[in-house]
This record gives structure tokens, sequence and C-alpha cells, in this order.
């Protein structure tokens, strides 16, 4: 089973790491200060920033992570894809 895709496009005038946060909160419906797990747990913020500062026209360049229950995709720093992925069913209590 797969989960619902959102893709996301970046502005110039934002930080990369940013817009993941944004994206990640919309594809989850809360707000960024909301989220239970941050980024700089799952990837160095200002090295996703450095990564994707200059994209290269002739290269394709692409990262990829996951970060609360979300399959992160970034391509060419201009795009941001979220895949939240569904949640597993808890498994039903039994009784003692």
């Amino acid at each position: 089973m797969t989960g619902t895709k959102h893709v996301h496009s970046t502005s110039p005038s934002e930080p990369l790491s940013e817009a993941v946060v944004y994206a990640i909160a919309a594809a989850k419906g809360v707000d960024p200060l909301d989220l239970d797990e941050r980024l700089y747990d799952h990837i160095n913020p200002e090295a996703l920033d450095e990564l994707f500062r200059e994209p290269d026209p002739e290269q394709h360049a692409a990262l990829t992570f996951s970060m609360a229950g979300c399959r992160v995709e970034i391509e060419n720093g201009e795009v941001v894809v979220v895949v939240s992925e569904p949640e597993e069913p808890s498994a039903p209590e039994v009784p003692a």
C-alpha cells in the first residue's frame, strides 16, 4: 500500500531546509511547530541548503530521506515531494 503524495515547488527566497519542513507539515496537515520530529534529527539543515544552493542545470541532483512518517524526495532543490507513509494498523489487544 502506498501513501499520499504531496508535491511542493520551492522558492529561491526561502532556504530549502525551511521549504522541506513546511512541505512535511502541509502533507501531515499540521503547523510546522507541531511536528513531532525536527529536521536536524534526520539531516543537517545547513548542509542541505548548501548542497542545493547552486544547482547545475546539466546534472540531476536528488536526495531522499525519511522524517515524521514521510518519505521526502528533493529534486534539484526545486521540488520537494513528500509521500505520507500509511500508518501500520495496531495489533488488537488480547485480553489476559
